[in-house]
């Protein structure tokens, strides 16, 4: 395994705040043709739902999103800290 995906608190929590993001949206379309306002979930709430109904379809999909976006996390923080220059340690 690479070492950038091997867990630790940065990735998880990053992970975990884009994950409670709403950034699934829907529309409601009326029968008259026009379209409602747009509704937005948050992912952690369709995977928690999904895995109340046993709906496993769906359920396994929103894991899937969740390994998606820990990889995609992951790969940004490694870039950052290898971006950032290491501090020095100071010499006493």
């Amino acid at each position: 395994m690479p070492k950038f995906l091997k867990p630790n608190w940065v990735n998880i929590i990053a992970t975990l705040i884009v994950f409670s993001l709403p950034f699934i949206g829907e529309r409601a379309r009326l029968p008259d043709g026009t379209i409602t306002e747009t509704v937005f979930y948050r992912p952690i709430l369709l995977l928690v739902t999904y895995l109340q109904m046993q709906e496993w379809q769906a359920f396994l999909l929103m894991s899937g999103l969740l390994l998606v976006i820990y990889i995609a996390v992951s790969v940004v923080v490694a870039l950052i800290l290898k971006l950032l220059p290491k501090s020095k340690k100071n010499k006493v």
